[in-house]
């Protein structure tokens, strides 16, 4: 019987140190894991990754794209890249199933060709690649990110996709089973060499002790084996055994990523609200813009505006070259310097739909005397790049709310928003209103400053000197330029555009009116007998105040830019 429980824990024992020493060798688990899709999805122009795709358990994965030629991977919001995708086909990868080292995705049908996404404007940052890349997930800040992969637009994105991440290669077990098994095997040689007296003595003994006549022999004194001995190894036998059962697993375990529950992921970010553009990017716009414009005020090529203009100052800087080009002195417009950001009023992405603006201020420099430039800038579409829409430069005196990328307090607004002490439309109205006529009745509604003062003053003087004219002043307020940001502070800086007319004609039948220089290089003619209307385009950055506040509407920036002139019939 003791030669059966001895086998028994040997072969137990051996069992537990293979499986043990196992364990760390041929069945260790794999030092990484690896995950791709279980089968190609449909050809489409954009692939999605999603931050699912990033992480498993905690760990970063290692993603790899390949493709058979050159692509880009671009970081963009989540909701702005389901805006920039549209209805165009695409596949869409969410996450990873570890335990079967999948990626899960899922795709959507539809418009087969998409523009080319290098360097738009609405990603944060675009990489290039040929063939593959690397990529590890890096949010560039708060909120939900996605990675989208394009080749041209037109070619199909890349699809063959795989993410790494490092496998659990701890085994709990294995030391254990080693030990466990080790004392089993020595237990049971112990159990087999263990050598115990016969009951009632050997015949050695008896004879020694019943025949005095028997010669004496050496005996060795045996340490007498405790009650019920062969039970009591047994029942050690049986107990490592069964922990020995215990302790061998039925299968080397895989990383399996547990994903925190939609409420936990989600909470965050329904809480928060993010900057449309982050600092990086909006210096990458600005730069782009200005480089841009610069080339354009260079060629004094009006189709060079296309590419970074738009509305008021498209137009205004076209007609300008225009004129320009038919040897008409006028100044020619002031360069966009965006080297220095000085304040940037940039909205958050709650209720920021398209056309999305945003404003700057933007300096050669930081010192005091330099003259800043105020901008607006928009964006029309998720696909398209921000145009500069706005490029004033700021008055004496004036100041612009200091704002930083990132303020959630910034938001688009309409031009009848309330809770100011007047609406966007109706500030603008009534400035146009004072700019045609100092004594208007809302004159006492806006602090006073040099642009207001100085154009009161030309006006007055231009009509002093031409008693044998009727001189009249209109300007109309072009709503569809009109772009409105709320500030920090409650209030809002609205960024408009007049067009003024100035309308001069003899008082008497006959009478004359003689044109200056530029004018009459302007129409053909030195002067006119029928009379003349002169056309301005004034882009003006104004400040309104909260509700209930005791501060007065202030205009920001502004200048006057001929647009033309016509003689009337």
């Amino acid at each position: 019987m003791r030669k059966i429980f001895s086998a028994i824990a040997i072969i137990l024992g051996l069992a537990a140190l293979v499986v043990g020493i196992g364990q760390r060798t041929i069945w260790a688990p794999p030092e990484t894991l690896t995950a791709s899709l279980a089968q190609a999805p449909a050809a489409a122009p954009v692939t999605l990754i999603e931050a699912g795709a990033g992480t498993v358990g905690g760990h970063p994965t290692e993603i790899t794209i390949n493709a058979e030629g050159k692509f880009t991977a671009s970081l963009v919001r989540s909701a702005d890249a389901q805006a920039w995708v549209g209805k165009a086909a695409h596949t869409t990868i969410t996450g990873i199933n570890a335990e079967e080292t999948v990626l899960e995705s899922t795709s959507e049908t539809g418009e087969a060709e998409v523009p080319n996404p290098a360097d738009a404007d609405l990603f944060q940052a675009t990489e290039n690649a040929d063939k593959t890349m690397t990529y590890r997930w890096t949010n560039p800040d708060e909120g939900s990110w996605t990675l989208l992969l394009a080749a041209d637009g037109k070619a199909a994105a890349p699809t063959d996709i795989t993410a790494t991440w490092p496998g659990d290669t701890a085994t709990p077990f294995s030391m254990p089973l080693i030990i466990a098994g080790s004392l089993l095997v020595i237990a049971g040689i112990a159990l087999a060499a263990v050598r115990t007296t016969p009951r009632g003595g050997s015949d050695g003994g008896r004879r020694a002790a019943g025949h005095p006549d028997a010669p004496k022999t050496d005996t060795l004194t045996a340490t007498p084996a405790p009650k019920g001995d062969q039970n009591t190894v047994a029942k050690i036998v049986a107990t490592a055994s069964v922990l020995a059962l215990v302790l061998i697993p039925s299968a080397p375990a895989l990383a399996a990523g547990t994903s925190p529950s939609p409420a936990e992921s989600s909470t965050e970010d329904a809480e928060k609200v993010y900057p449309v553009v982050l600092q990086k990017q909006l210096e990458r716009i600005l730069g782009e813009a200005s480089s841009s414009v610069a080339k354009a005020d260079k060629s004094k090529n009006a189709k060079d505006l296309d590419e970074r203009t738009t509305g008021a100052l498209k137009t205004l800087r076209g007609q300008n070259y225009e004129l320009r080009n038919d040897d008409v002195k006028l100044d020619a417009p002031q360069a966009i310097d965006t080297s220095v950001i000085r304040s940037a009023a940039v909205p958050t992405d709650d209720g920021a739909h398209f056309p999305r603006s945003i404003m700057v201020v933007t300096a050669k420099d930081s010192e005091a005397s330099t003259i800043p430039t105020a901008l607006t800038l928009t964006q029309s579409g998720p696909r398209e790049n921000y145009k500069v829409a706005f490029a004033t430069p700021m008055l004496p005196g004036s100041t612009f709310p200091g704002i930083a990328v990132g303020d959630q307090s910034v938001k688009m607004l309409k031009d009848d928003a309330k809770d100011l002490a007047m609406t966007p439309k109706v500030a603008l109205e009534r400035l146009a209103g004072l700019m045609d006529n100092e004594k208007s009745k809302d004159a006492d509604k806006f602090a006073k400053n040099a642009f207001l003062t100085l154009n009161a003053k030309d006006q007055n003087a231009l009509v002093k000197a031409n008693k044998d004219a009727t001189i009249s002043f209109k300007r109309n307020v072009n709503t569809k330029d009109t772009v409105v940001l709320a500030t920090p502070d409650g209030g809002a800086l609205v960024s408009g555009n007049f067009t003024a007319t100035t309308t001069a004609k003899p008082k008497e039948d006959g009478g004359t009116i003689g044109l200056d220089a530029t004018t009459s290089k302007i129409v053909g003619a030195k002067d006119t007998k029928k009379g003349i209307e002169i056309t301005y385009g004034e882009p003006t950055l104004i400040y309104i105040p909260a509700a209930g506040s005791k501060d007065k509407v202030s205009v920001v920036a502004a200048e006057v830019i001929t647009k033309g002139a016509k003689l009337l019939k």
